[in-house]
């Protein structure tokens, strides 16, 4: 999320400092937004796999404690 946030700051400030005439800050600029769309969808896509990544891992475990819990309730019922 901090990496979302920096890329629009950047991006802010890229916009806010360049001169609307200079056709060859303009081609500097869009490469540079270019740039930073890259990297937010390259983080977003980081920010999304790491999410889904705990979710099947808390999913794991809730699992293998549910099993257990199972365990042991079955035992002292026996």
């Amino acid at each position: 999320m901090k990496k979302l946030l920096f890329a629009a700051l950047v991006l802010a400030l890229i916009a806010s400092f360049t001169s609307c005439r200079d056709k060859k800050e303009q081609e500097k600029v869009r490469y540079q937004v270019e740039e930073v769309k890259e990297d937010v969808k390259d983080a977003w896509k980081d920010t999304k796999k790491d999410v889904k990544e705990g979710a099947e891992e808390a999913k794991k475990e809730i699992k293998e404690g549910y099993d257990e819990v199972k365990k042991e309730v079955n035992k002292k019922l026996d």
